[in-house]
Formats: C-alpha cells, sequence, structure tokens
C-alpha cells in the first residue's frame, strides 16, 4: 500500500492533521471543480472573474489555516507544541535535520523579491494587485506561497482523487471542444455575429492561448501518470484523458501547443531507457499523438468550426499532411523492434541513437531559424515564414514586443532596475512611460505583456527574481523526479509526483511565448505542489519505516 501520511504519535498530532488535511481538501475541491467553470458575464470580464473568484478563496483558505494553526497551539503543551509545529518547517532524513522541502527558501526568496521590486517601482497599488496588466501582481504571488505552504504541509493523497481530478479535466475540455465546433453551450456569444471572434475563445479559461496552455499541461500529467502507472486497471484511464486533452489543446489552435509539445516529447525517452517496459510505454504516448491528430481533422466539419476562421493551428495543418500515416508505421516497427530487444540491447543500443537523434533535432531547428532569417536557401520554408522568420510580426506581433522589452533591459534600464524590475507585472506602465510613440504606431493600443513568461519575470522583477525562479522551478522537479531511496516506484512516492512535474515541463515549454494569468498558472503551480508534498511525505515515511 501506499503509505504517505506522516507517521504520528499522539491523538494531539493526529487530530491536527485530520482538521488541517480537511480544510485543504476542501479548497482543492473549490480550485478543481468549481473554480474552472465560474464565470459571471460570459467571456466580457472572464480575467477579473476568475481573479476575483481566486485571490477570495485562496484568502479564506489562507486565513482559516493560519487561525486554525494560532489557536490549536494553545491546546498543546509545551513540549508537544513544538515537536508538532517544528514538523511544519523541518523534518529528519537519515538523522539529519533538513528543510522540510529544499524549495522553501527559493520560493520565500522569490516572495521577497517580489516586495522588494514592488516598492521600488514607484506604482505600489498597480505592481500589488496587477490592475494594468494581467493581475499577476504581488497579492497572486503571496497567495500561491501560502497555498505551497499549507498544501505540502497537509494534503493526504489519494488515488481516488485523481478520478475526481479527471472528471473535472474531462469537462473543462469538452467545454472548449464544443467552443471549436460552435455549439454556444453557454451562450456567450449569442450577440457576437463575428465568428473570427468565436474562434479566439474556448471553455472556461476565455482565450484560446490560456485554454490551450491548461489542455497542454494536462496532456503532460496524463502522459507522465500513464508513463509510469504500473497498474493496468488505471493506464486506460490515463491514456484515454492523455488523447482527450491532446485533442483539445489541438482544437485550441493556438501555436504554445507547440513548444509543450516539443519539450514533452524530447523529454519523455530520457525517462525510458531504464526499463524496456516504459519505453513501449513511451512509443504508445508517440502513437497515440498521431493517432490523435488524424481523429482531430476527422472530426472537422465541412463547415461550422473554428477551423473555418483564423488561425489553423500548427497541428491540425499537419493532420491534414501525410505525416500521421508515415509516422504510425514507423514507430509501430519501432514498437515490434524494442519488445523483440534484451533490456541491455535497449540501453546500450537505443539510448546513444537516441541522444544523437536529440542533438540532431536541436541542430536542425537551429538550422531552419538560421536558413529563414539569414540565408534563405530552403525554399519551402516560405510556407511557414510565420513560424521561423524573425521579425516584428513574428507571432502575432510577438517580435515587435520583444524586441523592444530587450532594448529597455540593455540600453535604458538602470541597474538598481534590472536586478529588480520595473515592478510587478508592470509592463504596460512601462511601456506607457518609455514607448508610448511606438507602441501608438503599432497594431496594439496597449502592451501590458511582452508575452514571454522569462522575459516579462526579467523585466518586471529584474535578473535577482528570474533567477530565484529558476532555481524554484529547478529544485521543485528535482525532487519531483527523484528515485524512490528503496528503488521501489510506488504510485504517491514516485508516480504521481513524476506526472505534476510533466505537467509543469508542458507549462515551462508553452511559456516562451505565452503569459502567466490567474486562471491558469494557480491550477498548474496548484497541481505540483500536490506533488511536491506527497513526495516529501512517501521519503519521511520511508525514512520512518527504515529507523
Amino acid at each position: 500500500m501506499d503509505a504517505v501520511a506522516v507517521k504520528v504519535q499522539t491523538k494531539e498530532e493526529r487530530d491536527f492533521y485530520r482538521i488541517a488535511e480537511g480544510i485543504s481538501l476542501l479548497y482543492l475541491g473549490v480550485i478543481f471543480l468549481i473554480y474552472p467553470f465560474y464565470f459571471r458575464n460570459g467571456y466580457f470580464d472572464i480575467l477579473q472573474a476568475k481573479f476575483s473568484f481566486f485571490w477570495i478563496s485562496s484568502l479564506a483558505y489562507s486565513a482559516v489555516m493560519t487561525l486554525f494553526l494560532l489557536l490549536y497551539a494553545f491546546t498543546l503543551k509545551k513540549e508537544e507544541r513544538s515537536r508538532i509545529y517544528t514538523k511544519l518547517f523541518f523534518r529528519v532524513e537519515k538523522g539529519r535535520k533538513k528543510l522540510f522541502l529544499p524549495t522553501d527558501v527559493f520560493f520565500l526568496i522569490l516572495i521577497a523579491i517580489y516586495c522588494i521590486s514592488m516598492f521600488l517601482s514607484g506604482y505600489i497599488y498597480e505592481t500589488w494587485w496587477g490592475s494594468t496588466g494581467r493581475f499577476m501582481g504581488t497579492f497572486t504571488w503571496l497567495l500561491l506561497f501560502f497555498d505551497y505552504f499549507f498544501l505540502t504541509r497537509f494534503y493526504h493523497f489519494k488515488k481516488g482523487h485523481l478520478v475526481i481530478l479527471s472528471l473535472s479535466v474531462f469537462l473543462q475540455a469538452c467545454w472548449g471542444i464544443s467552443d471549436f465546433f460552435w455549439m454556444n453551450l453557454f451562450h456567450f456569444f449569442d450577440s457576437v455575429d463575428n465568428k473570427g471572434l468565436w474562434s479566439t475563445f474556448a471553455g472556461g479559461v476565455g482565450n484560446i492561448n490560456g485554454y490551450t496552455s491548461l489542455m497542454v499541461s494536462y496532456t503532460g500529467l496524463y502522459a507522465g501518470l500513464f508513463l509510469k502507472e504500473k497498474n493496468g486497471k488505471w493506464s486506460p484511464l490515463f491514456l484515454l484523458m492523455y488523447m482527450f486533452t491532446l485533442l483539445a489543446a489541438m482544437y485550441g489552435m493556438s501555436d504554445n501547443a507547440v513548444f509543450a509539445l516539443f519539450v514533452l516529447f524530447l523529454a519523455l525517452p530520457f525517462f525510458c531507457f531504464r526499463k524496456k517496459e516504459v519505453l513501449l510505454q513511451c512509443i504508445d504516448l508517440y502513437l497515440a499523438f498521431f493517432l490523435t491528430m488524424k481523429l482531430a481533422v476527422y472530426l472537422i466539419p465541412a463547415e461550422g468550426s473554428s477551423y473555418d476562421v483564423g488561425d489553423k493551428g500548427f497541428f491540425l495543418q499537419l493532420g491534414y499532411t501525410a505525416l500521421p500515416f508515415l509516422a504510425i508505421p514507423v514507430l509501430g516497427l519501432l514498437r515490434l523492434l524494442v519488445m523483440k530487444l534484451q533490456e541491455e540491447a535497449v540501453q546500450k543500443l537505443l539510448r546513444p541513437l537516441y541522444y544523437a537523434l536529440f542533438c540532431f533535432i536541436l541542430c536542425g531547428v537551429i538550422f531552419v531559424f538560421y536558413d529563414a532569417n539569414v540565408s534563405h536557401k530552403l525554399a519551402f520554408l516560405a510556407h511557414y515564414r510565420n513560424y521561423f522568420l524573425f521579425d516584428d510580426a513574428w507571432g502575432s506581433g510577438r517580435g515587435f514586443i520583444w524586441k523592444m522589452g530587450l532594448d529597455f533591459f540593455m540600453n535604458k534600464m538602470p541597474l538598481w532596475q534590472r536586478i529588480f524590475g520595473y515592478g510587478p507585472d508592470s509592463y504596460y506602465m512601462l511601456t506607457n512611460d518609455h514607448y508610448k510613440f511606438e507602441v501608438s504606431q503599432s497594431a496594439f493600443g496597449a502592451i501590458d505583456n511582452i508575452h514571454n513568461e522569462y522575459l516579462n519575470i526579467l523585466l518586471t522583477i529584474g535578473m535577482a527574481g528570474l533567477i530565484a525562479y529558476f532555481l524554484f522551478i529547478f529544485f521543485s522537479l528535482k525532487t519531483l523526479w527523484e528515485k524512490d531511496r528503496e528503488g521501489v516506484e510506488s504510485f504517491s512516492g514516485t508516480v504521481f509526483p513524476f506526472a505534476t512535474g510533466i505537467g509543469l515541463l508542458c507549462y515551462l515549454g508553452q511559456a516562451v511565448i505565452n503569459i502567466a494569468v490567474p486562471i491558469v498558472l494557480p491550477i498548474i503551480f496548484i497541481l505540483f505542489f500536490l506533488g511536491l508534498g506527497t513526495k516529501c511525505r512517501a521519503q519521511e515515511c520511508s525514512d520512518d519505516t527504515a529507523s
């Protein structure tokens, strides 16, 4: 059995964790079952509505948990209080006292930088709320820190929770797919005649970029669950959810899915060469991808869908080519080859071949961008100019926005702003203060985000903030993906944390051309917070058993 609960010694300690767990599960129910579907006035105020819901529910959770921790302390004797509350910050590993999680200090530093940047900005109100941006100011990140602290300490993983989560994800995907086919289930578009606008909104997120980023992150989650799961009873569910969220992401028609899935499919094999069984499951994920791609275009009607207007979506365009028909039999033959190879041969033969292929793909991508922007020798790239030619129009105007932001950072930003940034979620003030004329001459009425999460962090909370963010993410992934100490992969100790890390990886991939919003980022971050807490508890139980 998967033991994930912290080992307790007394009734007081059991009651402490039971109450805190109950409050946390109530909050998680709100976030995963209500929050994705909440709206007030259709898509007209979806961002403001979602943010209000998130900060009110998260603040209530943080306040209740803080009050509980304070009041419960008065019911305990000094020795018991010290023992219980010390466990919230430290744990004993192999006889040594360590931080509860290695990510604790980096997240705390990140929050401190947000606060410093806010006070230095001169726009304290705006950077606290993120009111001139996408509501990703200091307040939102502070709430995320409290979520992180409480959930990693008090969430007790149960496998059945995945069924409830999957039901929510399934309904979210259904909503988005229905919008692709113009079903207008909730009558959001009753007063909108322009079908081009219909194609830019989907599901409970609103903007298709945010919707696709959420779906493709779910795709990563279920890919990780399927890859590591050993129980055949659960594998079909995970594979079906992987394919369904993939279908939903393709129907989102946002190119951020290209970046997310490129990172996902390049990264997955690195986790698979130790065991032939896992490598076969990895190939199954690739096969399912191309099958889903073909299914997606098969279901598109001759007319009456978002495919009729606007951008067609990279994967849907590929679906109409011969690529899926070529890829499926090749992958099938590869699967047969792996089945016939011995375990050692898989590692000795296929691993170095994939490493060589990995390097070839990266070099190929670099060469394509070089040719499209410098040498211009490959004529066929002209058909994909919007993907590979980096100019002001690249990425729906992202080229212009990126150049403007980098110009300010390199040439106009004083040193202290390079360190601490212009202020959290303050890109609108930056462009309004320094590039008002350039923006007025562009196709944009106003620019409130650079549309690259890493560049946005660099400019708004500086190099210090970006380094702290990367360190937090790095140690999060390191913790989520580390092996069980006993070498036995359990669902709670390995599979679920691994999967949340893969979901996070997909989010990080799409973030290269996307923005952080309180509709999407909190859901993805809360998921990997749960993975971190589950991993820590599994390790603690392992240490208790060993001792």
